[in-house]
């Protein structure tokens, strides 16, 4: 069958005579075409020559190779049912060719004829197995409804649910042609609404019957009547007595309920999901003992949710209140994890109640129902890992009011009733996380007015919790924020006793208190997220000093805690943005990031790293190699990664959900970066690339169509930030995450600059030049019309200035104008007055590339001019592809030129004289832009050379000692006595420094031509 047709030499049949058989055993070749031929003359047996032909393929002949296509085309045109040993031969001897020829088209046809004629053999699986790990979805839904005819009352309930699973994923296939796609929609939803039927009629269904038993077999019938249904038959279908959400979650059953509650969310039909809530938790309170497993956190957010949103919001969380209130009376019989759901659910409907009646204490304004409750929580749960992602949304919700009656009653309260050493620790943690969390809340702020006895004031706001005037969030909060956390952790490293208690707890404290003095002078820094699409550097209005000091105190958290992912995490992107690629690689390697988790977390490191340092690619090993081998693996056949083991074990959603996943792999953000960024840092240091990118079997289906998806996952980033503001991820990115406008771009310039860069084989002689000149100028124009047609139109989508950072967008904006100008200048004859589009173009590009010099060449006043260089690689990188690209365009523009004149002596085919000119004044502008890039790597270079570096770094993190007053240096002090003064900072001053000479030694290796 297939699994050796594809892979290993097939049997012959038994019949076939033993020197023969040991011949094509041993690959003596020659032999087997001898006696091959010899048997079928005698016999006049096809067999033997279908052995022959799969022979003489094994030879290095073309026409010997191209036998076995002829050989299955001429099976093809047949009637009669193929021959299964020969189809297994050619197949076999076809490997090399499947993936040139398409499946559907040949083989797979002939295995579903012979199926059809061969329903009830044991090898009719194996066929439909073969095609199905080709992808050949027709041919395979084909034997699907033929084994399912065959078998109809059989107990094996497979063959029927192939059939309908088949249906339906051709249905919903490119495979499948428009006027069909309705056909097997309804067919495949028709079939399963029967098999519902007859669950419903029947008392109890049986394996011969054609009804729905399994859970796999129900949820099936749902997400084809979600895909190809209407939305009130799903809906009716959920309140099935048998089939229903209700009746399969009472069976213990929940995937089903959990997707119908996503749905219907999305619907907006909140009181159908308030009605299947009650239901569902009205299961647990059933008979004389409660059921806890209904207890789900998600079904007590989707209830209160659904009943904030109901007509009469009052009525509607009473009866969640009523509902919960018998759970809490029952509390004590669940076990831990629905206790805790239970009073997480409190909470949930705590934060849903209307402000009116949240009944404030009359004592204290701020001592709210909400307050309260988040106390009760505390109380249980503050020693818990994920104590505070459980409430950290609750408490940024908090008024003004109720955030300080939190803070200086509840959380003081339990700090002075602690008398536990390690469990005062984690309160005082929390208190330091949740001060953090309340200086990012607006609610804590006051707007102060823009001008006071006319005199325009700097600060926006006032801080409602310290009275400063400030911006968002405080500063002077924050500065309080890092000194408690300092004083917490210096607590800790100076008591024996607390350090022995560490690996008993849950997580080290002292890593949450790095992590929140960390953020915290990243906030104090002015580390923003971009704001606009014409944002600069990331770190040019960031304040060094307190940047570096968040990158030393977290990197040397790092040393007392290796194994801790989102500290390495938010260290690589820091590292980045600070242009330390080599650095962020070693923090990067010992998550050792492989398998299925490349596609999601690869882009964090990954992301724009050939514009941050180029140099990381001259390693022994290639730097994208994990992520080829994994795609290539992932690739490595047409059908999604062990789909046929979901078949055959009859796991439906799996098989669903392995081809959604298949399909959205294909179309990744992270597989276009990987090629994108290989080809760019191939390009830097002058190396071949392997063909042109749209050759490549990764994009061979990408099209302007086709939507990439992004899929990168931040989850494991330690994330301090309310919900207010941005995610922690997005402050130190080096700009907007992978998307789908941003791989189409790139996508298409990499196959711009491939057709600038085609040479032809130096022995390639055409025999009729003239015609092979004017074809390849077709192409040319047509090429180019179509690149810059889906460029403009990528370019001038409304989102897509905020999904690039600037440099890119001048970038892309560049090549779409240089594409069209190209494209003008071949396409005018010299006869012909030249379009003024033209040298509109051509100033539009010089305008666009001059702006962009500027930006990278002007250093702000604050900051030390090489640190600014150092981390601003990513705006040198695309002057640099920027001036190079127009380089190109004028070579090509100047080498087709000289071309057409060689051609035509009469110079009427050759390029008009103007367009020649602009493109020797693009070439000169870019010529120019390269010598200064030269120039200004050189002076990096020299400036890293000199002496006093480590004095000047730790200068530039602490400051001179001179200055060491005011509250600025309060902070650096601080910061200093954790990570053990200047002497502790030696160390890391001197890897970052090592790191900044390896991008720039990387960076004066790369080709300027």
């Amino acid at each position: 069958m297939s699994s050796y047709a594809r892979y290993a030499r097939p049997a012959l049949k038994n019949s076939v005579d033993v020197p023969l058989q040991t011949a094509f055993s041993d690959g003596n070749w020659p032999t087997v075409i001898r006696l091959a031929d010899k048997r079928f003359k005698t016999f006049k047996d096809p067999y033997y020559e279908a052995i022959k032909i799969s022979a003489e393929f094994q030879l290095d002949g073309t026409a010997e190779k191209c036998a076995v296509l002829v050989a299955i085309d001429a099976l093809l045109k047949q009637k009669s049912a193929p021959d299964l040993d020969t189809l297994e031969l050619y197949e076999w001897a076809a490997r090399d060719f499947l993936e040139d020829i398409d499946y559907s088209d040949t083989l797979g046809p002939l295995r579903a004829r012979w199926v059809k004629a061969n329903p009830k053999s044991p090898a009719a699986v194996q066929c439909l197995q073969s095609c199905l790990e080709f992808w050949d979805l027709v041919s395979a839904q084909q034997i699907a409804a033929t084994l399912d005819k065959t078998y109809l009352n059989s107990s094996d309930r497979r063959y029927m649910f192939w059939s309908v699973t088949l249906t339906f994923l051709l249905s919903v296939s490119p495979q499948c042609s428009e006027a069909s796609r309705k056909v097997y929609s309804l067919l495949a939803l028709r079939q399963l609404e029967r098999a519902a039927e007859i669950t419903e009629k029947s008392t109890k269904v049986e394996a011969t019957d054609r009804g729905l038993l399994t859970e796999e077999e129900i949820y099936l019938y749902f997400r084809v009547l979600l895909a190809h249904g209407t939305k009130d038959a799903y809906i009716i279908s959920l309140y099935s007595s048998k089939l229903g959400a209700l009746s399969q979650l009472k069976a213990g059953r929940k995937v089903l309920f959990w997707e119908a509650l996503d749905v219907l969310e999305t619907w907006g039909k909140w009181d159908i999901i308030s009605d299947l809530c009650r239901g569902a938790l009205n299961l647990g309170l059933e008979g004389a003992t409660p059921t806890f497993y209904v207890c789900d956190l998600r079904i007590w957010k989707k209830f209160a949710l659904a009943a904030s949103k109901a007509a009469n919001e009052e009525s509607a969380l009473s009866e969640v209140k009523a509902i919960l209130k018998k759970f809490i009376g029952m509390k004590t019989k669940a076990n831990e994890m629905y206790k805790k759901n239970i009073s997480l659910a409190s909470l949930e409907i705590a934060f849903r109640l209307p402000a009116t009646i949240l009944n404030p204490s009359p004592d204290h304004k701020g001592l709210t129902s909400r307050v309260v409750q988040v106390g009760l929580f505390l109380e249980n749960y503050f020693d818990r890992l994920s104590a505070f992602d459980d409430i950290k949304d609750f408490v940024a919700q908090f008024t003004f009011e109720e955030s300080k009656t939190f803070m200086e009653h509840v959380v003081a309260t339990m700090l002075a009733q602690s008398a536990d050493k390690s469990k005062h620790i984690i309160l005082k943690v929390l208190e330091c996380k949740f001060r953090y969390l309340l200086a990012t809340c607006p609610q804590t702020l006051s707007h102060h007015p823009s001008v006071v006895d006319g005199q325009k004031q700097d600060k926006p706001y006032q801080c409602r919790f310290c009275a400063n005037l400030t911006s968002l969030p405080c500063e002077h909060c924050l500065k309080q924020v890092i000194i408690e956390a300092v004083d917490t952790h210096k607590q800790i490293a100076g008591d024996p006793e607390l350090i022995g208690v560490i690996p008993k707890l849950d997580r080290d404290p002292r890593l949450d208190l790095a992590i929140v003095i960390g953020n915290a002078l990243l906030k104090l820094a002015s580390l923003r997220g971009q704001v606009s699409d014409v944002a600069p550097s990331p770190l040019r209005d960031v304040n060094p000093a307190l940047y570096l000091q968040a990158v030393l105190l977290l990197d040397t958290q790092l040393k007392e805690t290796p194994s801790d992912t989102g500290l390495r995490l938010l260290l690589v992107k820091l590292y980045l943005l600070l242009g330390c690629a080599s650095y962020a690689y070693q923090i990067w390697i010992p998550m050792d990031v492989k398998r299925t988790i490349q596609d999601a977390l690869s882009p964090i490191f990954f992301d724009r790293i050939s514009t941050i340092s180029p140099g990381m690619f001259q390693g022994s090993r290639p730097l994208m190699e994990p992520l080829r081998t994994y795609y290539s693996n992932s690739f490595r056949d047409s059908c999604p990664l062990r789909i046929w083991d979901a078949f055959s074990s009859g796991s439906y959603s799996s098989i669903l959900d392995l081809t959604e996943y298949d399909s959205g792999l294909r179309r990744s953000c992270t597989l276009m970066m990987t090629q994108v960024e290989e080809r760019r840092a191939t390009r830097c240091y002058g190396g071949k690339l392997d063909g042109g990118i749209d050759d490549s079997p990764f994009t061979e289906d990408i099209v302007d169509g086709t939507t990439l998806v992004n899929k990168t996952d931040y989850g494991s980033f330690p994330n301090l930030e309310s919900f207010h503001g941005p995610p922690i991820q997005d402050f130190v990115r080096l700009g907007p995450e992978l998307s789908n406008q941003r791989a189409h771009l790139a996508f298409l310039t990499e196959q711009y600059l491939d057709l600038l860069a085609f040479k032809p084989p130096k022995d390639y002689k055409p025999a009729k030049a003239n015609e092979v000149a004017i074809k390849d100028r077709n192409y040319i124009l047509e090429t180019l019309s179509r690149l810059s047609n889906s460029l403009t139109e990528f370019i001038h989508q409304k989102e897509t200035a905020a999904l690039l950072t600037a440099p890119e967008m001048t970038y892309y904006t560049v090549i779409s104008l240089l594409s069209a100008g190209l494209l003008t200048s071949l396409s005018t004859s010299r006869a012909d007055p030249v379009p003024k589009t033209l040298p509109l173009l051509s100033s539009s590009i010089r305008s666009a590339f001059a702006s962009l010099r500027t930006s990278f060449l002007t250093t702000p006043s604050a900051l030390p001019d090489t640190y600014y260089s150092l981390t601003n690689m990513h705006a040198m990188a695309y002057v640099r592809d920027t001036a190079l690209a127009m380089k190109h365009s004028a070579a090509f523009v100047f080498g087709f030129h000289e071309k057409e004149l060689a051609r035509d002596r009469s110079g009427k085919s050759s390029l008009h004289k103007e367009a020649v000119a602009e493109m020797k004044a693009l070439d000169a502008v870019a010529a120019k832009a390269l010598v200064e890039i030269k120039r200004h790597i050189q002076k990096l270079k020299e400036s890293l050379g000199e002496g006093g570096w480590l004095d000047r770094m730790l200068e530039w993190t602490f400051g001179a000692d001179e200055d060491a007053d005011g509250d600025g240096d309060e902070v650096a002090k601080a910061v200093s006595d954790v990570v053990g003064g200047h002497a502790g900072a030696e160390e890391w001053a001197g890897k970052v420094l090592e790191s900044w000479r390896d991008g720039v030694k990387g960076w004066g290796m790369v080709k300027m031509e």
